[in-house]
């Protein structure tokens, strides 16, 4: 049989049974082929990935790719292909007002897969980041469009994953609200029948509390920041609630972002046993390929493999669970025969690697991951010459 791509001499990421494996992955068309049912084959284009790992293609869960329509939304084709990212969630960049632009003018066209979050706002974020003339959004719940926002899910019920809020001091203190955006939202997401995914530093109500509303599948968004109420009690140590909340099916995001990220947080919590559920970085225009605190989906990896998270741990969280929030397990965030054929190819290579906090705390690290080429959809859309 002839081969479309044949991938060979690398370790192989099987998320499947948590090992990495020496074997080869072979791609037909768009899918990932069982090359032992194959008997004699041979290839029309092969790489070598010795020293390298052969990963599912990343998901990068929560990011802001509105681009074009949104000041802060990066193009995702531009930046994560190049990083081994073949599928990116957007995190309520767009509202019910200007999703329809959103699907038609980024989603439908990009070579990335782009599920999403849609925000509560009616315009999403299209107002946050626009310099001196920029403002947040409005989240007072007396202007949300309950009939807009259902006919926008049952329109697009494909792509959307649920609703998101942002709920913080910074957005609603001191603001005349007709209701708690974040219990309104919560109504809203459970008449839907849809998760919830909420951005919750600084939150208005204490982590201890909050997190008793989340449900199994809804997310907790940037859950190591270290600003006001965080997921850590006045010890130190972790609100027995936000573990309940993890082992009821609520998600903890570390989204990390350029201010939602804080070393002492992230340790604590790490040396309890608790890791995120996923790693992801919250992308935008001021941190993408800019900063030692996010930089790329690889570099926010890197930052947890020093800090001590296990190997397969990180690559789940990149992968497999992400894939199946998306109600795409199987499918992709998987090398397993059938699969459509989204593959990272990463060096780890052991140099020294400084990673920063929103505090400005620095960790130096032994190692980062390096990505060397990316193939979506069965077709190589990145690589480089010598790895």
């Amino acid at each position: 049989m002839k081969l479309d791509l044949l991938i060979k001499n690398g370790r192989v990421a099987d998320v499947e049974s948590g090992a990495f494996v020496e074997r080869s992955v072979g791609v037909v068309g768009d899918r990932i082929v069982d090359l032992t049912a194959l008997g004699e084959f041979d290839a029309e284009t092969t790489i070598d990935a010795n020293g390298a790992l052969v990963l599912p293609g990343l998901i990068d869960f929560h990011a802001h790719v509105f681009h074009g329509g949104s000041a802060i939304s990066v193009n995702p084709d531009v930046v994560c292909l190049p990083n081994g990212v073949t599928s990116v969630v957007d995190a309520g960049s767009s509202g019910w007002a200007n999703y329809p632009s959103f699907y038609n003018g980024v989603i439908t066209p990009s070579t990335v897969k782009i599920k999403s979050y849609l925000n509560v706002v009616n315009v999403g974020l299209a107002t946050l980041g626009g310099g001196p003339t920029g403002y947040l959004e409005n989240t007072n719940p007396a202007n949300y469009n309950a009939e807009r926002i259902k006919a926008t899910f049952e329109r697009y019920g494909d792509n959307l994953l649920g609703l998101k809020l942002r709920y913080s001091r910074d957005i609603a203190k001191d603001k005349n609200y007709s209701a708690d955006p974040f219990h309104s939202t919560l109504a809203l997401a459970k008449s839907l029948k849809v998760p919830l995914c909420v951005h919750v530093t600084d939150s208005l109500m204490g982590a201890d509390e909050l997190v008793h509303h989340f449900r199994e599948g809804d997310v907790y968004a940037h859950c190591f920041h270290g600003t006001g109420n965080t997921i850590l009690n006045p010890s130190g140590r972790l609100f027995d609630s936000v573990k309940e909340a993890k082992a009821r099916g609520v998600i903890f995001d570390c989204s990390n972002g350029v201010a939602h990220f804080d070393f002492s947080v992230a340790r604590a919590a790490l040396a309890e046993g608790f890791m995120p559920d996923v790693i992801s970085t919250d992308l935008t225009t001021k941190n993408s390929l800019r900063t030692n605190r996010v930089y790329s989906l690889p570099f926010v990896m890197s930052k947890y493999y020093a800090m001590g998270m296990p190997l397969m741990d990180i690559v789940r969280a990149v992968t497999q669970t992400p894939a199946r929030l998306m109600r795409m397990a199987g499918e992709i965030g998987t090398l397993a025969p059938g699969a459509n054929a989204d593959i990272a190819i990463v060096k780890l290579r052991s140099e020294a690697v400084t990673f920063e906090d929103t505090r400005g705390e620095s960790m130096t690290g032994e190692a980062y991951f390096d990505n060397c080429a990316t193939v979506c959809n069965g077709q190589i859309v990145y690589r480089r010459y010598h790895f």
